[in-house]
């Protein structure tokens, strides 16, 4: 790994919390160092209070901030002597160690402080710095996990066996430093958890984490050769994974996305992962064994779930039987808590790929970051000796915790979208009134394939690429909105039909067709919206498709009623009449 560290840009940078700013950004560019949110990173240093005293004050990486992206206005500022004598405290509930941290801020307007506060405190160092390392957290995820890391470090880091993060795992290591010569070590290894470096100097503590994982790597990788080099004298075959481009049934892909949909009460978009690690790991012999050890890291667990289902054969039954393996793990560890969606984050398709699910893109991309790395990690560790996860009990306890489930509620996730997760295509979408209908649906929701300027619909073999586009892209497809009585549209329809079966309340929204196509099943509402008072839409070729005239309306009027036509007649609550909606 190489280090980021460029000395014209920190020479900008003066003080000591600009710095902080400046190498929680490197470490935040570095997907192998952290992924989404995960990591934290602090400074120690003086700040006058409003009396003029000097008091010494921790800023810390405050909760729902990523360091990628981290400003100033994202550490949380804390008192240093009252998160050290936190420390020496024998017992402390997690919610109470959340509240005393805030009431121990200087500012408060900032954001809470990570769950790790005080374990950065009683760290002697100015910078502290904890990531999420894919090689030190593979080795120490493998059944030689303690030697591993011994070969590596020595002496030069104390590892500390997993402990839950938050308040028991600063006290285990505030226990085990109290006679410790801190400038003895180059940093701490948390088993199964990730690995923290310090330093009084900025660049020291930042380039101490890329030496320490430079050495994990350099470690895997010659064990690796080596490994490879004894199964080649043993005359052992290595595992042997199919190159070409895996074939993949886009319509038993819509299948899968709806019936997860249906597990989870709500509208999943459903991205098939094709890299590499992906597509090795699904066709590994040993899939159900190792998919089902656990997660990489205990943090993981609140966006991925313990483990994926295994999806073959009979996908319906697979999903009710992790359904039901979920809810068993539940009553086997719960102390009280309100079980979460026993529905899975993502899947992994026995023989082709994995998938990963979300609310929206975004979210389903987050998960499938993780657990790409998961999977080079769980290969990886395989090829060592063996993939060996945190136990489900503790994994549990991480999934349930109160702190891990709060950041989940400050996602950017909206509620209120009658459309969130739902597939939608537009056809003549490039024209002005089709761009307003496109940017409406995406306000309602929808994840929208837009036709027209880039994908067009004027042969069958254009509309199927269409159709095909919206599975790959989105994993399904629910709402099809034709735009004017083009005669391509009735092609449209055909090769969308198939997919439309297997969408989430799927729905056929004509606007001013001269007749209704009919689809072969029912399931597919067809909806009628004659928009005799809206604006006039103009094709590429400059011909008029959707409205003869505008009733001496102004455009603006025009296009609002025809976008309030579609979010009712798209919604649940509306019952569909033989003679449509008229605007």
């Amino acid at each position: 790994m190489q280090s980021l560290w460029h000395a014209q840009t920190a020479s900008q940078f003066t003080t000591p919390l600009e710095l902080r700013v400046y190498t929680s950004r490197l470490l935040g560019q570095e997907p192998a160092l952290v992924l989404h949110g995960g990591g934290n990173t602090s400074v120690k240093t003086q700040v006058n209070n409003l009396f003029g005293e000097p008091e010494d004050i921790l800023f810390v990486k405050g909760s729902g901030w990523d360091l990628e992206t981290i400003e100033a206005a994202g550490f949380a500022p804390v008192k240093m002597h009252v998160l050290l004598k936190m420390a020496q405290l024998t017992e402390l509930s997690d919610s109470d160690m959340v509240k005393y941290q805030r009431a121990a801020m200087i500012d408060p307007n900032a954001p809470n402080p990570s769950v790790e506060a005080i374990l950065h405190a009683i760290i002697p160092f100015a910078f502290v710095d904890h990531t999420h390392t894919d090689a030190v957290v593979t080795l120490t995820n493998t059944s030689n996990a303690e030697s591993f890391i011994e070969q590596v470090y020595g002496k030069r880091v104390l590892v500390i066996p997993y402990v839950m993060p938050g308040f028991a795992l600063a006290k285990r290591v505030y226990k085990m430093t109290q006679d410790i010569d801190w400038q003895s070590i180059e940093g701490l290894v948390l088993m199964n958890h990730g690995l923290f470096t310090f330093s009084d100097d900025a660049k020291t503590a930042y380039e101490n984490t890329i030496k320490l994982v430079t050495e994990a790597e350099k470690f895997i990788e010659a064990n690796l050769c080596i490994n490879a080099e004894e199964r080649e004298e043993a005359d052992e075959k290595s595992l042997e994974y199919l190159d070409e481009n895996i074939n993949i049934d886009l319509l038993e892909l819509a299948k899968i996305r709806k019936l997860v949909s249906a597990q989870k009460g709500y509208a999943q978009v459903a991205l098939l992962n094709s890299s590499k690690g992906s597509c090795h790991i699904a066709s590994h012999p040993e899939l159900k064994s190792i998919a089902n050890r656990g997660p990489l890291t205990p943090d993981h667990v609140i966006r991925t779930k313990r483990v994926p289902a295994i999806l073959s054969d009979n996908i319906e039954a697979e999903l009710c039987g992790y359904a039901q393996d979920y809810i068993e793990y539940f009553d086997r560890y719960q102390s009280g808590q309100t079980i979460l969606n026993y529905a899975p984050s993502f899947a992994i398709w026995q023989g082709k790929a994995a998938i990963s699910f979300g609310k929206t893109v975004n979210q389903a991309l987050i998960i499938e970051d993780i657990t790409s790395h998961t999977f080079d990690a769980i290969l990886t560790a395989e090829a060592l000796g063996g993939y060996q996860a945190l136990s489900p009990a503790d994994i549990f306890a991480v999934e349930y915790w109160e702190l891990e489930q709060a950041k989940l509620k400050k996602g950017p996730f909206s509620h209120d979208k009658p459309l969130l997760g739902k597939v939608a295509m537009v056809t003549t979408a490039a024209t002005q009134v089709g761009q307003a209908v496109v940017a409406h649906m995406e306000i309602l929701g929808a994840n929208v394939v837009e036709l027209g300027e880039h994908l067009e619909f004027d042969t069958l073999d254009k509309c199927q690429e269409a159709a095909e586009t919206a599975i790959i892209d989105y994993g399904g497809l629910d709402i099809v909105i034709c735009l004017g009585d083009d005669p391509s549209n009735l092609m449209l329809l055909k090769a969308c039909e198939a997919f439309l079966e297997h969408g989430i309340n799927p729905r056929v929204l004509c606007v001013n067709h001269g007749s209704l196509p009919v689809m072969s099943d029912n399931i597919i509402e067809v909806l009628h919206l004659n928009c005799s008072a809206s604006p006039t839409l103009v094709s590429l070729n400059g011909s008029t498709s959707l409205v003869q005239k505008t009733n001496g309306e102004h455009l603006e009027t025009g296009v609002f009623n025809l976008l309030s036509a579609i979010t009712m007649m798209l919604s649940n609550e509306y019952v569909p009449h033989e003679e449509g909606v008229s605007v």
